[in-house]
Formats: C-alpha cells, sequence, structure tokens
C-alpha cells in the first residue's frame, strides 16, 4: 500500500523531532539537514551550508555553494518548519515576505557598514562576504524554500525579483514536491524543457525507430536556445561521466572558443556537435514549411551524454560577451529518446561510454549499478551486524545503492507483523546511501578540504578513484570484499558518532559541523599514519560502538578544528568565508602542521602495522572458505537439467574443450557431486556460456 501524503507528513515530522532530541539540536536545524541533502541529491544545489540569520527584515538559513562553480548561480535557502500535527497551508503573502527577507540580506551583504557588524568567525559573515567578493561573476538568484508546509501555489507563479540588476527567481519545495519525489522512487525530479520558453521548437530527422521504447533523430540545436536551456538548468544536463569530464580538464577548448567568437557561421562544419539521451519527447510536423518537417517542441528527462565542451563553450560565450554570435551558430545533436527505464539504465551509460570513448572518460561506468554498488548491497543484505552489548538481536547496515529502496523493500510487505520485523532488522539509522558512503571514504583517505566541497564532489572524487581500481583488478578477483564492507560500515559508524559529539559540545557554536567532523578525523587518521599505525575497525565492528578513548580523542581534536577553521591565522589571500577556506587545500595542509598529541589510553588502542596484517590476513582466510562454500553450494543446487542446457549450447557455440565437455557429461548424472578441482572449472564454463549469450 503507497504511503500517502499524511503518513509522510507525520513520519517525517516525527523523525525531525527526534532527531533534534537525541542530538541535542534546534529543530530548524534537524529540518535544515534533512531536507538539504535530498536537494543534493536531487542536484537543485551542490552543497548545502548552513548559515542561520534573523533580524527585522532579514532572514536567511543557508546557502548552495559557491556561484562561481554552480553556473554563476548565487542559492539561497530558506527554512518554514510547523510543528502541528496536521499538513498547513500558506498563501502567496506569506511566501513573498519571506522571499523579501533573503533579498534583503542579499542588498545588505553588498553594504560594507552591514558586515562590519558581524562576528568575522561566523556563518552570516562568511555568506555576505562571499556575496560580495563575487557579485561581479554572479549572473542568477535561486532562493529554494524548503518547508513541510503545503503551498496554494506552483514555480510558474512567481515572476523573477530584481536585485541589483539581477534576477532572483523563487524555487519551492513543499511538503507536496518532497512527498512526489519520495514516491517516484527517483533522486531526483523530471526534467521538462518546454522550447518554446528556450528560443522555440528544433527541427529533427526520424533517423531509427526499432520500436515504441527506443527512437533516434538527428536534430539542429540553435546556439541561442542551448545557452538558454544551459542557463535554467546547468549541470542537471550533463550526464555524470561528463560531468566529471569536465572538472577535470577544466577549461573550455580554445578552437570552440575561437569559432563562437571569430566564425560564428562555420561552427556547424566545424564542431562536432552533441550527443544526448531523453525519456520523452513531444514532436509535430510544422506546417509553415513547404514539406511540413518533423520538429521537437518538449524534451523530458534530456541528457548531454557528450559535447561538454561545446555545451560549456556556448554558456561561456554569454559571459564573454558574445551572445549575439549565438544567434548565428547551428549545432548538431544526436538524440536517443528511451522510454522504457530499465532499459535506459543499461543503454544510457553505453552511450556515454561509447560517444566518449575518444576522450578518455571512466569506462567504467559508477552509476547504481556498477559492480561495486551491486557487491556493497550484496554484502549489506547477507552480512548481520554482531549484537550490541545488553541485546540480543544482531541487525543489518542497509546499503542504498538507489535512491527509496530501503522504504520499497518495506513497503512490498503486506502485514505490519513483517514490516516491524524489517525495522527491527534494518535500523533507519544503519541505512547508508551511496553519497553518505563517499563523503566517509574521502573523510577517512584524509581529504576534509574535498569532503568540505560537497557530496557531488565528493562522489565524483569517489567515482574516479574506485574506477581506476576497479580497472586494475579488473579479471583478479580482488575487487572490494566482505572485510572492506564491514570497515566501511565501521567508518561509518565513527563518522556519525563524531557528528552526534560535535553538535553537543560545550565548545560548537552553530555553523560548520561537516568541516570540523571531516578535518578532526582527517587530523586523527594522519596522525596515526606517522606513527604507523592503524584503527583497529575490526573491534569496532565487532562491537558495534565507538570506544569511550576513540570519542575523547575525537573530541580533542575536534576543539583545535573549530579553532584552526575559525579563528587561527590565515595565509594571505585566504578567503575570509570560513566555509570557502575550509575547501582549499592549504587549510588542509596548515592544520596538518598542528601539534596534537595523543592520549595514551587511546594509543594504546591501536594496532601496529604488523597487527593490522594479521587481523586483516585473518579476515581473508575467512572470506575465501566462505567464498568457497558458496560456490560449491551453487553449483550441487543447480542441477542435471542446467548442466544439459549448457553442454547442448556450448557444443552448437563450439566453444568447449574436450576435457569441458567430458566434465559436463559428469554433471549431467542425478547424484554427482564434484571434487574441489572441478568447482572453479564449471563456474568458469558457465561464464564462458553466458559470455557468448546463455540465458539460464
Amino acid at each position: 500500500m503507497e504511503k500517502t501524503l499524511e503518513d509522510f507528513h507525520s513520519e517525517l515530522r516525527n523523525e525531525i523531532l527526534a532527531e533534534a532530541e537525541s542530538s541535542n539540536e534546534l529543530t530548524e536545524d534537524a529540518f535544515f539537514d534533512f531536507f538539504s541533502e535530498d536537494l543534493i541529491k536531487a542536484e537543485v544545489i551542490q552543497t548545502a551550508d548552513r548559515c542561520f540569520y534573523d533580524k527585522p527584515g532579514l532572514k536567511i538559513d543557508g546557502y548552495g555553494g559557491h556561484p562561481t562553480e554552480d553556473d554563476a548561480t548565487l542559492s539561497l535557502i530558506v527554512c518554514d518548519f510547523s510543528n502541528q500535527e496536521e499538513i498547513v497551508s500558506i498563501n502567496r503573502s506569506e511566501i513573498d515576505a519571506m522571499c523579501k527577507r533573503a533579498i534583503n540580506f542579499v542588498s545588505k551583504s553588498l553594504d560594507s557598514d552591514f558586515r562590519k557588524e558581524l562576528d568575522m568567525t561566523s556563518p552570516e559573515f562568511g555568506l555576505a562576504d562571499l556575496i560580495k567578493t563575487t557579485w561581479d561573476q554572479i549572473q542568477k538568484i535561486k532562493i529554494i524554500y524548503i518547508s513541510n508546509k503545503s503551498l496554494n501555489i506552483r514555480n510558474k507563479d512567481f515572476e523573477p525579483i530584481p536585485v541589483n540588476g539581477i534576477h532572483a527567481e523563487f524555487v519551492p519545495w513543499d511538503i507536496v514536491r518532497f512527498y512526489d519525489l519520495m514516491i517516484s522512487g527517483k533522486e531526483k525530479e523530471e526534467l521538462v524543457i518546454d522550447l518554446a520558453e528556450h528560443g522555440g521548437s528544433i527541427t529533427a530527422l526520424n533517423a531509427s525507430s526499432a520500436n515504441n521504447d527506443f527512437e533516434s533523430y538527428l536534430c539542429i540545436m540553435p546556439g541561442n536556445t542551448l545557452a538558454k536551456i544551459f542557463r535554467a538548468w546547468g549541470s542537471r544536463l550533463l550526464e555524470q561521466n561528463v560531468r566529471v569530464f569536465l572538472q577535470a580538464k577544466g577549461k573550455v577548448n580554445k578552437g570552440i572558443r575561437s569559432t563562437i567568437e571569430h566564425n560564428p557561421n562555420m561552427f556547424f562544419s566545424y564542431n562536432n556537435g552533441i550527443t544526448a539521451t531523453a525519456s520523452e519527447i513531444k514532436k509535430d510536423y510544422n506546417s509553415k514549411t513547404e514539406k511540413g518537417g518533423l520538429i521537437i517542441s518538449s524534451i523530458t528527462n534530456f541528457q548531454i551524454v557528450n559535447g561538454g565542451q561545446t555545451t560549456a563553450s556556448i554558456h561561456e560565450a554569454i559571459k564573454r560577451g558574445y551572445e549575439e554570435n549565438l544567434k548565428d551558430i547551428q549545432i548538431q545533436m544526436k538524440l536517443s529518446v528511451i522510454s522504457d527505464t530499465s532499459r535506459a539504465e543499461e543503454i544510457v551509460p553505453k552511450i556515454s561510454e561509447y560517444a566518449n570513448s575518444q576522450n578518455k572518460v571512466n569506462h567504467i561506468d559508477f552509476t547504481s549499478n556498477n559492480r561495486f554498488h551491486i557487491d556493497m548491497e550484496n554484502y549489506s543484505r547477507k552480512i548481520l551486524a554482531p549484537q550490541k552489548t545488553g541485546t540480543t538481536i544482531q541487525t543489518r547496515w542497509f546499503y542504498e545503492r538507489a535512491r527509496g529502496q530501503y522504504n520499497q523493500e518495506k513497503a512490498l510487505l503486506k502485514s505490519t507483523g513483517e514490516k516491524k520485523k524489517f525495522d527491527t532488522l534494518n535500523p533507519k539509522n544503519q541505512k547508508v546511501t551511496k553519497d553518505q558512503l563517499a563523503i566517509v571514504i574521502n573523510t577517512f583517505l584524509c581529504k576534509p578540504d574535498l569532503v568540505s566541497k560537497g557530496s557531488q564532489k565528493c562522489y565524483i572524487e569517489f567515482t574516479q578513484a574506485f574506477t581506476k581500481k576497479q580497472e586494475s583488478e579488473e579479471g583478479k578477483q580482488t575487487f572490494f570484499d566482505e572485510t572492506f564492507f564491514k570497515y566501511s560500515m565501521a567508518k561509518v559508524l565513527i563518522f556519525r558518532r563524531f557528528d552526534e559529539l560535535v553538535k553537543k559540545a560545550d565548545w560548537y557554536a552553530e555553523g560548520y559541523k561537516r568541516n570540523i567532523v571531516a578535518y578532526g578525523i582527517s587530523k586523527l587518521l594522519h596522525i596515526i599514519k606517522i606513527k604507523k599505525k592503524a584503527i583497529n575497525y575490526n573491534n569496532i565492528w565487532k562491537s558495534q560502538t565507538v570506544a569511550e578513548e576513540l570519542e575523547n580523542m575525537l573530541l580533542e581534536i575536534g576543539k583545535e578544528a573549530v579553532f584552526h577553521l575559525t579563528e587561527a591565522e590565515r595565509p594571505k589571500g585566504s578567503p575570509l568565508n570560513t566555509g570557502e577556506y575550509a575547501k582549499s587545500p592549504e587549510c588542509w595542509e596548515l592544520f596538518k602542521k598542528v601539534p596534537i598529541l595523543l592520549n595514551e589510553d587511546f594509543e594504546n588502542t591501536l594496532l601496529n602495522k604488523d597487527e593490522e596484517k594479521g587481523v586483516l590476513k585473518e579476515a581473508s582466510k575467512k572470506q575465501k572458505l566462505n567464498n568457497q562454500l558458496e560456490t560449491e553450494n551453487y553449483i550441487v543446487s543447480l542441477g542435471p537439467d542446467f548442466w544439459k542446457k549448457i553442454l547442448k549450447f556450448c557444443m552448437q557455440q563450439r566453444i568447449i574443450s574436450p576435457r569441458d565437455q567430458s566434465l559436463l557429461y559428469n554433471a549431467i548424472k542425478v547424484n554427482f557431486v564434484p571434487v574441489d578441482w572441478q568447482y572453479p572449472r564449471l563456474i568458469k564454463i558457465i561464464e564462458r556460456a553466458k559470455n557468448n549469450g546463455f540465458k539460464e
């Protein structure tokens, strides 16, 4: 049974109130943290920095990253939490008043007298300084309203508001919108582009139409239309591989720029164009032309999988003052429309991979269907965490490789008893998303400056690093194993516990919590590494708790991290904004040098290198044994009929040796039980057959 809006609101309210109480923080802070995570996943913002400021005529709750890294957009966040048990409605005048207060903060930030009144270590000063220093580069302001109330009006009812010559648009995310996103099971809303709003329909030629689920078109995209679309939607248009490529490359192609500026009418001839995908299009036939050519008027879930440099260059041309030239530019576009979502998960990554192969973009797609995520999901479902002291129940750490898996698996259960059993086995506080894992892993790799840049950039770095690892280990069967999973969950446990401790610490003032946690853990691991020692993650996994000695040590370092981030002297030219300073390598390099001694009690809990190797060796041995038993059970369970099918297929395809043929003749026998050397050989036969098209 699908969850109702009222149920969603009630559960959300209770969860936020419980989180606020357990972590000793304000309800609004818990609300901000909860919803901002969803906004990052939905790619509404890149990061979410808490910045609460509430004065007469002025109010702001946070902001979404650096404008220069977010399509020249200043994203401001305004929270409106209701503690009412019933869903509360909000009207136009209330919305306008809240928007006005956010806009007033922007205007005030440009006033030096206002900035002087603010504490230089405070988040509000950091935001005001960010607005002032980047104002010349800001092209758009987004006021993102997040609330558990229900709006009576939608986005299109709000006209952009001019703020010192820049248009500010209102982006509401009320309880209904969050609910719609939740029940869709998707990580982000459908991206629907009405081309009439961006310059008009585009001409197209139907290149292929194999079936109703897949169509291909050759299109002509006007340069000014692409620029307007990119200005409206930004990096949401870029498929993740393209985003990674652009961030790695960093510079706009000089040849493309030169053509735009000096030979715009030759752009079609000189440029390779773009490759894109969509889930749906609206098409018609142009009655104004003699033959009534095909036109596309709307594109849903438009993703550019190749041509990121072209798109970025077109957008850059506006900033460089060449907007008029875009009217003379025509861009060829290959558009694949894949309406079947299950097929899209398979086809889109391949289109991206093949289209980008000449540019050496990573050839392993690191979406939720990547082997790493599938393995982590499988481990999370079969590995039970040891029971905590004082309990008799073993639980699981639920790895959510795709949005909404946790709720979906629970929803499939019919009885109340089954749902309660699910909650007991899979506690909500032990759910881990792939974005959260990326943040934790990068923290434990001692990259607090990267973690401070937000979950998107963390995930991209995570993608690149683990893709290289997969590529280097391809075919060696040395991928991420059960020990990696257990140790990763131990790290998540440490990260979350430290986060809780920071919120309750008497030295903690509002703001920069994520930075403090990342810098604190990274610093501790840096010290431990120098001492050639290691945290005993195995013990943490076995106890499912963080030892008091580790907690105390983290708190000591956390206090030093606060001082370093907010009060310590900074290198000349460093940003005044603490959040931005935390993103710089210089900040981390300086903190590495801060002298901190390990407590003797804590140091005694650490492993030396030989002890660490011993623990890992023992874990590896145990896993090999488990893997062997699983393989043996799998082979025995297949039965004679399966081996008959395999034998017939392999002989037809002529992909079997006489020795393997003889082995399969034995496997057909009813009471066949393989000996040790036969198990891996039978596995290889199955893999060879599947690689050649065999279906079970």
